[in-house]
């Protein structure tokens, strides 16, 4: 039997109730050198745990090969975190999401034949069982109780946010592959929106992702339910994920869980080609290479303020111990006047009772009633405060209220300490013994009588009883950080300064093809360049096909702005036409496959390749606003024969929401490639050529290639409005298909081969680059400036670059200036980069591309100081 149970609401650790903390700390986030630091400030903030995943895609490197060596050695990293004191509730996933390139699934998955991501299926089952052969022993060597502190897993994550058409049963398979390779430990799965159901499984116990607004005045109800719902199993609230900041994880805690795991407490970065896509801060979100959501500790390792919340959660969670972790939800205590503030209390094992009050805005002084008590309490603003009343303490003594938060408690059979966190001078009312003798230390002072009242806010008080010793201790609250702040970012004027060779570092993979998604070349990171020979003459602009991440265009000697796409078809057109026959080339950026599935876009769908499909050149622009029937509508009645005529969209009814059909014949050449693309369409379009259905349009997708048709072909637009949105305009853009292709690669080998030709001259800052051009700056070691908790922190500043930084050898990761079209930045600032003093010898290497047509500009860059808690996004 695993030493580690789920049983009566309760998490129990060797037969012992706890309630735990834990921190996500991630490895493969995190530079090698400095694993164990941060577990160690992890564990300084009173955290008892970490939860840790494991990408599958950061191991299985290419189709086959396996890597858990240096940076990805996860047995050193585990070894390191029970060295650390920690316990480790292991993710292995196969999908872990974390906003990882495609939730950790590798990139070619999808090209297997009939396998599909997340299902109960046998080619994605037998896959899974690859990746479980590799990490699970590894895992199970570990657990707590063999030699290791991992005392849970969770395969899978969130899957209730995903269409899984057999959960139960696709759960259960992942938990069978993890029981055969040894897992003793409870095996978990969580919720991401608090579908227990489709979450779990007979074999995967539930647990709960709660992520509720920290000024929510319904956090204790959200998650007081939850708890309830999973105490009538006979198991606890294990919330595996939730809010960073302290107050809600109080909030939490008081409505009974027994694990608080607030997501990405330890900020860390995303080296190499890390970063996903997905849709956060806009429907096209690309992750920053900082992934920092303001948790309490930053990503260079340094604590933020909140650190101080942290440490007196942590000692109220241990002072009161078992009592806490074996109790049972309560009836918070009234409060007088008719004041009200989110509450929620529990019932400690043995007697009294914890209860939490929150201050959602201003500063709230009010008076609890304890039987015939009413204690003065003030609660900062925006605060949560964790009290107890009515609690035995030893020596024949209770704790019948106190105005501050419980951080210690010892107790033997003549003795009793309390240390209580104090903001302001505090009161603490106990029930004793006759004082026999009196001692006060500091500002603390005591009152006679029953209960005694104790006050103060720096010092202590000693009272002998006839029963025994009792120290009453007030500490200030306000905890003083681990790490303070490092020298501020020093301005870097000089850098070394060049540019590659003309083929700045590319691999061919490919030639004479009209295959083009870089997955199915092999390329899953990186970047692709698409080269073709023949633009026609007269052409008015491109249709690529599927376009994803980013495509840049170099037609001829002209260069258009790089642009984000979601990977419909992206409609370019030329500011002029082209004059005579010339060459195409396209690349295709790869910022990260999708961690989520969304299906507004094709490229955030869980499983989506990236690249282009092919290209249309564009030669002529047919407007269809006119000549169009009405052949149905579903909420009015349409005339059969003649079928009425209109404008398209002009059909009117009164009824919505209401799905209008219009259709008409095409007059083109059966030779052409014909594209369709809406101007101002606020509507969802359902595209049809011939009867057959060839896809949707939508505001978002607002162009579909439908390739060749015969002559005189039937389209037929069926337009869905909900409330009165405008259809917008369509026009039919008419050209031809280009190709074949040749197809090029370019990830980190081919960028440091790029490097290494390169001759670097001395120049000062700001630097331009000019349209389609690619430079290479180097700032040595002694330029990084101060190290802030062994890291240097980069800050750039420019406009309309992408910037891929390198130490020695190790991509740190890559940086828009100025953003790109298209898509938001979100996870992080976006402008900073981590140097790790390990690597600092090497100094630091940026490659500059411009990515606008009129060029770019690096204008500044500053190197050390800490990292601030700034942020674009974070959930």
């Amino acid at each position: 039997m695993s030493s580690v149970q789920l049983a009566d609401a309760q998490l129990l650790i060797d037969g012992t109730p706890r309630v735990l903390l834990s921190a996500s700390v991630f490895a493969f986030r995190i530079p090698e050198s400095q694993w164990a630091d941060r577990l160690r400030a992890t564990a300084a903030l009173g955290y008892h745990a970490i939860d840790v995943y494991f990408p599958w895609n950061f191991h299985e490197t290419a189709p086959g090969q396996w890597d858990f060596t240096g940076r990805r050695d996860v047995g050193r990293f585990l070894d390191l975190a029970a060295q650390a004191g920690l316990f480790v509730i292991a993710r292995p996933g196969p999908y872990i999401c974390a906003e990882w390139d495609g939730g950790g699934l590798p990139a070619w998955l999808p090209l297997v034949p009939g396998l599909r991501l997340r299902q109960n299926e046998p080619a994605y089952l037998a896959a899974v069982e690859r990746w479980f052969d590799q990490i699970i022993p590894m895992i199970a060597r570990r657990q707590h109780g063999l030699g290791g502190s991992v005392i849970l897993v969770q395969i899978e994550n969130e899957l209730d946010f995903f269409d899984c058409e057999d959960p139960a049963g696709y759960l259960d398979a992942l938990a069978q592959m993890a029981l055969k390779r040894g897992i003793e430990t409870p095996i978990i799965g969580c919720a991401g929106q608090g579908d227990l159901v489709r979450a779990s499984s007979p074999l995967v116990l539930p647990a709960a992702n709660l992520y509720p607004d920290d000024a929510s005045p319904n956090v204790e109800t959200l998650a007081g339910r939850l708890a309830a719902v999973l105490a009538e199993r006979g198991l606890p609230l294990l919330s595996t994920e939730t809010n960073r900041q302290h107050r809600t994880l109080k909030r939490i805690a008081a409505s009974g869980a027994k694990l608080l795991g607030p997501y990405l407490q330890a900020s860390c970065w995303n080296f190499d080609y890390g970063t996903a896509v997905n849709n956060w801060g806009d429907v096209l979100g690309f992750m920053t290479a900082d992934y920092d959501f303001g948790g309490a500790i930053d990503p260079t390792g340094g604590e933020r303020p909140d650190a101080a919340e942290a440490r007196r959660l942590a000692a109220v969670i241990d002072a009161l111990g078992t009592k806490l972790a074996a109790g049972r939800p309560g009836t918070p205590p009234p409060l007088k006047a008719g004041a009200s503030l989110p509450s929620a209390a529990i019932d400690l094992a043995g007697g009294g009772q914890l209860y939490s009050l929150t201050a959602l805005d201003g500063c709230e002084t009010l008076f609890v009633q304890l039987d015939d008590l009413a204690l003065p309490v003030a609660v900062p603003a925006q605060s949560t405060v964790l009290l107890v009343h009515s609690l035995p303490i030893g020596a024949g003594a209770e704790l019948t209220a106190s105005s501050a938060e419980l951080v210690g408690w010892e107790a033997s059979d003549r003795f009793t300490r309390l240390v209580f966190a104090a903001r302001r001078t505090e009161t603490v009312m106990i029930r004793a013994a006759r004082a026999i003798s009196v001692n006060c230390a500091g500002d603390s002072v005591v009152a006679g009588g029953l209960p005694m009242t104790f006050s103060g806010s720096d010092g202590a008080v000693s009272v002998e009883t006839e029963d025994g010793l009792l120290e009453v201790v007030f500490q200030p609250a306000e905890l003083k950080l681990a790490a303070l702040a490092g020298d501020p970012a020093q301005p870097i004027r000089r850098i070394g300064f060049g540019c590659p060779g003309p083929s700045n570092g590319w691999t061919a993979v490919a030639g004479q093809t009209e295959v083009l998604p870089l997955e199915r070349h092999g390329v899953f990171n990186g970047n692709g360049r698409y080269r073709t020979p023949r633009v026609p003459a007269g052409a008015l602009g491109l249709v690529l096909r599927a376009a994803a991440d980013i495509a840049a265009v170099r037609l001829g000697g002209q260069v258009l702005d790089w642009r984000a796409n979601g990977g419909s078809d992206l409609w370019l057109p030329f500011e002029e036409p082209v004059a005579s026959p010339v060459g195409l080339e396209v690349i295709a950026r790869i910022w990260g496959h999708s961690n989520f599935d969304d299906g507004r876009l094709p490229s955030l769908r869980l499983g989506s390749l990236r690249g282009i499909a092919g290209a249309v050149a564009v030669t002529e622009v047919i407007p269809l606003d006119e000549g169009w029937e009405v052949a149905a509508s579903e909420n009015s009645a349409v005339g059969a024969q003649p079928s009425p005529n209109c404008r398209f969209g002009g059909w009117m009814t009164a009824k919505y929401p209401q799905a209008v059909a219009y259709r008409r014949r095409l007059q083109t050449d059966a030779e052409d490639s014909l594209v369709l693309n809406l101007v101002g369409g606020a509507c969802s379009m359902e595209v049809a050529v011939d009867g057959a259905v060839r896809g949707r349009l939508t505001p978002l997708c607002p162009t579909l290639f439908l390739g060749k048709t015969r002559s005189e072909s039937e389209l037929a637009v069926t337009v869905a409005r909900t409330w009165g949105e405008p259809t917008g305009e369509l026009e039919l853009l008419v050209g031809t298909e280009l190709g074949p292709w040749s197809i090029q690669r370019q990830a980190t080998p081919e960028l440091l081969d790029s490097r290494a030709a390169v001759s670097y001259a001395i120049t000062d800052l700001p630097i331009r680059i000019e349209p389609g051009a690619v430079g290479w700056a180097r700032v040595a070691a002694d330029g990084l400036g101060s190290f802030h908790n062994g890291n240097a922190v980069i800050r750039l500043q420019g406009e309309g670059l992408h910037v891929t930084a390198f130490s020695g050898d190790v991509n740190l990761g890559r940086i828009w200036l100025g953003g790109i079209a298209g898509a938001a930045l979100c996870g992080g600032r976006g402008d900073i980069l981590l140097v790790p003093a390990a690597g600092a010898r090497d100094g630091l290497d940026l490659c500059l591309e411009a990515t606008r047509a009129g060029g770019g500009v690096l204008e500044a860059i500053a190197a050390g100081g800490p990292v601030d808690s700034l942020t674009r996004g974070g959930r």
